[in-house]
Order: C-alpha cells, then sequence, then structure tokens
C-alpha cells in the first residue's frame, strides 16, 4: 500500500510542471490530475446503496429508518429529499456482492430494497 501511494506521489509531481517567477511558483498540472486529488481528498468512492424506503410523509421514513437502525445499528442511513419524496438509502458497500447479501436478508422487511450505484463515503472500519 505504501508502495503504491508513492508511485501515485511521484506520478503526480512528474506531471506537474512549476515555474518560478520574482520568487512565486506557478504550477500548471493537467485537470484531470487535479480532479483526481480532489476525489482522492473529498474520503468518496464509488459503490452502492440500498433504497428501502421512499414516501411525502417524512414520519413513515422516520419509523423505517429506526426500524433499519435496531436490525443493523453499524450501517449508516441516509435521508434526502427528491421533491415531493424523502428517500431512505442506507449502507456504503463497495461491492455488488456486499449490497445483495444485505437486500436479501431485508427483502420483504421494508416496502422496497434496490441497489442503486452511487457515491459512497468510505465504509466503516469496525
Amino acid at each position: 500500500m505504501k508502495t503504491r501511494n508513492s508511485v501515485f506521489v511521484i506520478f503526480v509531481f512528474s506531471c506537474l510542471v512549476a515555474e518560478r517567477v520574482n520568487g512565486q511558483i506557478s504550477i500548471q498540472a493537467d485537470e484531470r490530475i487535479v480532479q483526481q486529488i480532489a476525489k482522492k481528498a473529498s474520503k468518496e468512492m464509488s459503490g452502492y446503496r440500498l433504497q428501502i424506503c421512499f414516501d411525502s410523509d417524512k414520519a413513515i421514513i422516520d419509523e423505517a429508518r429506526n426500524r433499519f437502525i435496531t436490525m443493523y445499528p453499524k450501517i449508516d442511513t441516509y435521508v434526502t429529499f427528491e421533491a415531493p419524496n424523502f428517500n431512505l438509502m442506507v449502507g456504503d458497500f463497495r461491492t455488488l456482492l456486499e449490497a445483495e447479501k444485505v437486500q436479501e436478508e431485508i427483502s420483504g422487511q421494508f416496502t422496497i430494497v434496490i441497489i442503486h450505484k452511487t457515491l459512497i463515503h468510505l465504509p466503516r472500519i469496525d
């Protein structure tokens, strides 16, 4: 892992062009490199979440969220609003297999259980 990070850092610095003008350093980099660095810093990655409920009534979403947290206290939950509905998404699954495992376990206990490919937070270590 350390070697991989070292190679990445060397690659980034080899792709940057630095100019020194009047004591000021101006760095010009390919936009793709800047985007990759920003992506690494954001602590997000591509992954999967399960949508287990959507409704215009927030109380229904809160009830479903509480039921899920009781079943899986270590899996994070996310409530978003997309007019006119609230959406309850759960999990930060790195692989489709991880998401499918939980989907199978909770199938039938919630209104819907749909897998969505999205940006996720880095999964918990515990």
